[in-house]
């Protein structure tokens, strides 16, 4: 074998040499891989019997692994050797390593290990979704703007919260200057670093959007920032910082459990909303991984048919396939069930949106049960359902494209746009998005 010479081929060649050296059975093992790409194996301390044989497969391992070794001494570690075992060996954060045999993988990402954790909750504190595209430019933000124009006019009371923190744009399509909050979701979440989530009033960080007045409803923004806040750059490179709870248990909260903690606090609202839409940050950011896995919420994912962003969901969706939150067969609270496609700025022809279909359709095969092998019966009823219904996550929630979508102002109630021509071009993902987040009513009609 050649000693391994990128990222790709460490791994490999890591299970090549563990296979040699266990033809059979393998011993329960946890590969750790650090944030530079080194790997550490991890084998229980009656893997092996002699000091010789540890030493001799240590060896074997730092010549394969090449520059991806940590040194012969570090390249592989009994779980005596741990400070504390079960902080490798039974960290939520591994992954079985699919065609290998108790073999584990822990990676120790600087980024992105929301991704393949498990919800905070089975559901959220309210009703919540969230719109997220692989791209920018795709009109996510608008869509969820005019949703919650929808919402109200059935009489929802809606929040809509800005997560594109580092290119916010939420404010500018909902509120015009008069009605920016003082402060916004950045601003809580510094304030909050201390831990405790009624340390800021969520209140002043609030703004009343103008498109809900002559609705029986109520749309409140909760903007990236507000007028008062300054030194935004500076809090926008502590947000995503870890801190410790100040309650008895003294728990670390990530950027997820603080996100929650917003919800939360966003429920104890006067006047408690209906609906929170968070329009997250686009591409595989942590604002996305955070929110699309850890809170339990209806996510949408925006697309347009275009090579490059359905070969990033592909890469997405290889990764979320060792996320423990996919089981076989979809079990009810499986992540893929909150999943579901939009195709943006589709064109409205048949030909155009069967296209569409079939693409997106050929992306989720790689999140999908694979059908033969294992698969049987279960798998086969499954593949039919997502082929045939519209309840599976790659059919698509559709959005006409109409070039004059792009000239709309929500901001001002005298500009408004007619009606009638934002439920031609959005209607179905309207109908579609609400039936998902009020299963009972989705069907209500629009107040004039």
């Amino acid at each position: 074998m050649t000693a391994a010479q990128n990222f790709d081929q460490a791994l490999p060649a890591a299970l090549a040499v563990l296979k040699q050296r266990f033809p059979a059975v393998s011993p329960l093992t946890t590969i750790v891989r650090d944030a530079f790409g080194l790997l550490t194996v991890v084998l229980p301390d009656s893997a092996l019997a002699e000091a010789s044989d540890w030493d001799e497969l240590a060896d074997r391992l730092d010549a394969e692994l090449g520059r991806y070794s940590p040194g012969v001494r570090r390249v592989l570690l009994r779980t005596s050797d741990l400070i504390d075992e079960d902080a490798i060996c039974a960290s939520s954060d591994r992954i079985r390593l699919p065609d290998q045999t108790n073999t584990w993988l822990l990676d120790r990402l600087q980024t992105n290990q929301d991704w393949l954790r498990r919800p905070l909750s089975a559901s959220p504190p309210l009703p919540t979704a969230i719109a997220f595209s692989i791209k920018g430019g795709v009109g996510r933000t608008t869509a969820l703007a005019l949703w919650a124009w929808h919402l109200a006019r059935q009489g929802k009371k809606v929040v809509v919260v800005d997560l594109d923190l580092e290119a916010p744009g939420l404010a500018g399509v909902l509120l015009d200057e008069d009605r920016m909050p003082d402060f916004g979701v950045v601003d809580w979440l510094i304030e909050t670093l201390s831990g405790d989530a009624d340390s800021f009033p969520l209140s002043e960080c609030l703004g009343e959007c103008a498109l809900a007045e002559s609705t029986p409803g109520r749309i409140r923004v909760l903007p990236a920032f507000g007028k008062r806040t300054r030194n935004y750059i500076n809090k926008l490179g502590r947000v995503f910082m870890p801190v410790f709870s100040n309650d008895d248990e003294a728990r670390l909260l990530g950027f997820a459990e603080r996100l929650q903690r917003l919800l939360v606090q966003i429920k104890r609202l006067d006047d408690t909303p209906d609906a929170v839409l968070l329009d997250s940050r686009a591409g595989l950011h942590d604002i996305s991984s955070a929110a699309i896995t850890r809170l339990a919420a209806e996510v949408f994912m925006f697309a347009r048919d275009d090579y490059q962003g359905w070969q990033a969901y592909v890469l997405l969706f290889d990764h979320l396939r060792h996320a423990p939150s996919i089981e076989w067969g979809m079990p009810d609270d499986d992540l893929r069930w909150r999943l579901k496609m939009v195709a943006a700025q589709v064109e409205p022809a048949a030909a155009a949106r069967q296209r569409f279909v079939d693409r997106s359709y050929e992306t989720w095969l790689a999140l999908y049960d694979a059908e033969g092998d294992d698969a049987g019966v279960l798998g086969s009823a499954t593949a039919r359902l997502f082929e045939q219904g519209e309840d599976g996550p790659h059919q698509p929630l559709l959005v006409d494209f109409d070039p004059r979508v792009r000239s709309f102002d929500l901001s001002q109630k005298d500009k408004l746009p007619e009606w009638e021509l934002v439920k031609h071009t959005f209607g179905d993902f309207f109908t579609g998005a609400t039936r998902r987040l009020f299963p009972a009513d989705a069907d209500g009609e629009d107040s004039p």
